[in-house]
């Protein structure tokens, strides 16, 4: 299955994700915009006369209206939208599994740093003696 996710390639997730968390952001800004233009329009409807404000009425339709078509179009920028769910399943255990497999080699690169730390103490540590010693027979 071809999947419109980028590759494994770290800097291309995390370029993903941002491009996604952006889009979420802005789909989030987005409906909170329309609710709060919702809550003015309910609010004008309630306390003006309807006949007096019919130019008003018009242009919160139109705001309104506007800020719907950027919601749709956000919402189609969203990834997977053009998959079934069963797919999207699919595409987030093979995420899942990349995300695994990159945690071992993050642990394994851990445990080898540590390895290597232990070594090149050990390795000074010795040296230090050794200079030590080479020190006291000269005397």
């Amino acid at each position: 299955m071809q999947s419109s996710f980028p590759s494994s390639n770290s800097q291309n997730l995390v370029e993903a994700s941002s491009i996604n968390m952006d889009i979420l952001t802005q789909l989030q800004d987005s409906i909170d915009s329309i609710s709060r233009m919702f809550f003015v329009v309910v609010h004008h409807l309630n306390t003006q006369d309807p006949s007096k404000s019919k130019d008003a009425q018009q242009e919160h339709v139109q705001d309104i209206c506007k800020k719907a078509k950027q919601i749709e179009l956000l919402i189609d920028a969203l990834p997977g939208i053009n998959h079934s769910e069963a797919e999207q399943i699919e595409i987030l255990k093979s995420l899942d599994q990349e995300l695994k497999a990159a945690n071992e080699e993050y642990i394994k690169a851990v445990q080898d740093a540590g390895m290597i730390q232990k070594s090149l103490i050990k390795t000074f540590y010795n040296n230090n003696l050794n200079n030590q010693s080479i020190s006291f027979k000269n005397y």
